[in-house]
């Protein structure tokens, strides 16, 4: 081989390497910024469920039913099914303190669980 060849095959492993680190890059780039997008867009939506849960509890009314269905809507669109059944949970307990309470427990914990924030 002479020099131009060394060069030559040299020069093209240098731009093969460069294109392999910047889809590696893209992709590890691309995939952080979803996983940070999904967190922040879960956690704005639980914490809008959260207020408005409180909301209706310390003031009944059609108005904080409906803002707490709003939330629970848009809880649906971003929560995975343990979430979602947890919320629902919530719901359907609203008569029966006992298990409201766990009902209440049961979604701090699938929320904490989620969102990867320990107790």
């Amino acid at each position: 081989m002479d020099y131009l060849e060394i060069i030559s095959v040299a020069g093209l492993g240098g731009i093969l390497g460069s294109f392999i680190t910047t889809a590696f890059q893209y992709h590890w780039n691309h995939k952080s910024y979803v996983t940070s997008r999904n967190f922040e867009e879960k956690k704005e939506a639980y914490i809008g469920l959260l207020d408005s849960y409180h909301k209706a509890a310390i003031e009944p009314s059609d108005r904080a039913s409906k803002e707490f269905a709003f939330w629970q809507m848009r809880c649906d669109l971003v929560a995975p099914s343990h979430v979602r059944a947890a919320i629902q949970n919530i719901v359907d307990t609203n008569e029966n303190r006992d298990k409201r309470y766990i009902a209440h427990e049961n979604l701090k914990e699938e929320l904490r669980k989620d969102l990867s924030v320990s107790k």
